[in-house]
């Protein structure tokens, strides 16, 4: 038992590091440099407020989406999991190329809590099923209310946006033929059977692949046959980016934009994040900031740009990243000892 204890703390004490040393890596880049003590002393304390609540309410909808899911599949969890699971996707979404770290860790902390991996995996599609369907929907109305201007940038790497923009439709459209097309499904199996036939694969990745299959059709029945609960999903996602978005509005009044429209906001955050999300940067760092200066030249004063900019992404991004890291230290130990007290 005493040994078990100890490798428990060892590995406590590593996952500890890897996620401070994570944070800290991540944060050194967003922030070298930069004056956000100056840039906060200067700022309206009220629409810093607007937009850490914004981030905090973010949260709790991902939570929302997820907890549904679950219990469509037919397990029920309490608000401290969801919440778990939650900051889980943001935080290693947050530290990973093209957010790829989400989902696998909410992987991993579901299986700690002994959830079935056919009900995880069913949750964490339908998830980010609802979050990219709602990303899409608000980023095209963001591209055509803005007069396509993601395809018209001027900038040296002006560029990348159409790219990523095109990616992420392009995601959401074989999600959906993959889900909801037999045929569609049947055509990548037998594609996925023969790549695995032409590396001399084993018959164990061969019915891997088609239990992966096999669950993606089994998701589009459940989802089929729960329609009220995905519009539900649906709403909740789009409210959840809506909120997400609005950080960026919040924190340009705060500086003191305050001629800036909630809508030219949106429709401009929507679009530059549908263009960067898939790229293969942690937190699509860099790019963002660049997209900023492109998205929003004509929008937000040059010489309050870079203050607003900063700002975001601190309220949007590195203080939710840490928030998000502590809060699920505290909620996985606090897990770890109510199973300790029920044994």
């Amino acid at each position: 038992m005493n040994l078990i204890n100890k490798k428990s703390i060892l590995l406590s004490a590593l996952v500890l590091a890897a996620l401070g040393g994570a944070t800290l890596y991540v944060i050194h880049k967003e922030l070298a440099g930069q004056d956000i003590p100056g840039i906060l002393k200067n700022a309206e304390i009220p629409w810093i407020l607007a937009a850490l609540a914004a981030m905090a309410l973010y949260a709790l909808c991902d939570g929302i989406n997820i907890r549904r899911c679950l219990a469509l599949a037919g397990c029920r969890i309490g608000f401290a999991q969801m919440m778990k699971y939650a900051f889980a996707g943001f935080f290693f979404s947050s530290i990973t190329p093209s957010s790829t770290g989400g989902q696998p860790a909410q992987l991993y902390f579901m299986a700690k809590d002994r959830l079935k991996i056919s009900q995880s995996a069913f949750t964490l599609l339908c998830a980010m099923l609802s979050f990219q369907t709602a990303e899409v929907v608000l980023g095209i109305i963001g591209v055509l209310s803005t007069g396509g201007k993601v395809f018209g940038l001027k900038g040296t790497f002006g560029f990348i946006f159409p790219i990523g923009f095109s990616l992420n439709i392009a995601i959401i459209i074989f999600l959906f033929c993959v889900l909801f097309s037999r045929r569609t499904s049947a055509f990548f199996t037998r594609i996925g059977l023969w790549f695995v036939k032409k590396r001399g694969g084993q018959n164990k990745e061969k019915n891997s692949l088609l239990r992966s299959f096999a669950s993606y059709r089994k998701a589009a029945f459940l989802m089929r046959k729960n329609k009220s609960v995905l519009i539900k999903m649906f709403a909740t996602s789009l409210v959840q980016i809506m909120l997400y978005h609005s950080v960026t509005f919040f924190c340009a009044r705060a500086i003191g934009c305050s001629d800036l429209g909630w809508f030219a906001v949106l429709r401009t955050q929507s679009s530059l994040f549908l263009s960067v999300s898939s790229l293969p940067l942690p937190g699509a760092a860099g790019v963002t900031e660049y997209g900023y200066a492109l998205f929003y030249a004509d929008l937000i004063p040059s010489e309050l740009l870079g203050s607003v900019m900063l700002l975001s992404r601190f309220c949007a991004f590195v203080l939710p990243l840490i928030v998000s890291g502590l809060c699920l230290l505290l909620l996985s130990a606090g897990r770890r000892d109510s199973s300790s007290e029920i044994s």
